[in-house]
């Protein structure tokens, strides 16, 4: 499974669609935007694993958007940019940047650079799953809300990390229950809404209003991830 996030800030809506088609063929989660203000309000809202950064945006340099986001996280900062001069580059490093790509580039090897620096970092072992102000890691099965524990009863904590390792995936009622309670079980397909119900009670800022297991009406349950 693979839960890495990637932001890409690029006011070329060109170059954003050509990245997202390659990144989410090889199973990254990506999120974007094409301004620097929006870019930072992402990087506080959705925590991305790497940033893929513009330096020339509309609004505000693109350095402005990769301090915001040292401030915040050590994850992987890409620049993509068409400017080579030597002050440029000794800044973006300054920064804490990990690669620079000039632009005209070649997608495919966009892809093999950004592996690069996810097998040099460590990020592809990484289990943990952040949502907003909710973390649930994968390898202890703990789940945290606002660096809080969230104790969660044994169903309940089945339900949330099988639609974690299975992220945007709908998944009816009925396969819930098959897999968590079992064929064999005596229960029924309404303990699957109660003990959604009481999950969402545990992590969601609004039960009402989810937005972490969403409702896709007739057809089921998933956990959402990429809009948080």
């Amino acid at each position: 499974m693979n839960t890495i996030k990637i932001l890409i800030v690029e006011d070329e809506h060109s170059i954003i669609t050509i990245l997202r088609i390659y990144l989410e063929k090889e199973g990254f989660i990506v999120l974007s935007s094409a301004s620097a203000s929006e870019g930072m309000r992402l990087i506080d809202e959705m925590a991305p694993d790497i940033l893929l950064l513009d330096i020339h945006l509309p609004d505000k340099n693109g350095f402005d958007v990769a301090r915001k986001f040292r401030e915040k996280s050590d994850g992987i900062l890409i620049f993509i940019t068409g400017e080579k001069s030597k002050n440029i580059v000794l800044e973006g490093f300054e920064i804490g940047c990990d690669d620079f790509i000039i632009k005209p580039f070649d997608p495919v090897e966009l892809i093999a650079r950004v592996k690069a620096n996810i097998r040099r970092t460590g990020l592809a072992a990484s289990e943990i799953l952040k949502l907003g102000d909710l973390t649930i890691n994968l390898m202890n099965k703990t789940v945290h809300k606002n660096n809080l524990k969230v104790d969660l009863f044994t169903k309940e904590k089945m339900l949330l990390f099988y639609l974690a390792q299975n992220p945007n995936q709908v998944f009816s009622a009925e396969q819930l229950y098959d897999r968590i309670w079992g064929m064999d079980s005596n229960a029924d397909l309404k303990t699957v809404q109660v003990h959604l119900s009481t999950l969402r009670k545990k992590i969601e800022d609004n039960p009402k209003k989810p937005k972490y297991i969403q409702t896709e009406r007739g057809f089921g349950y998933k956990l959402s991830i990429g809009n948080h």
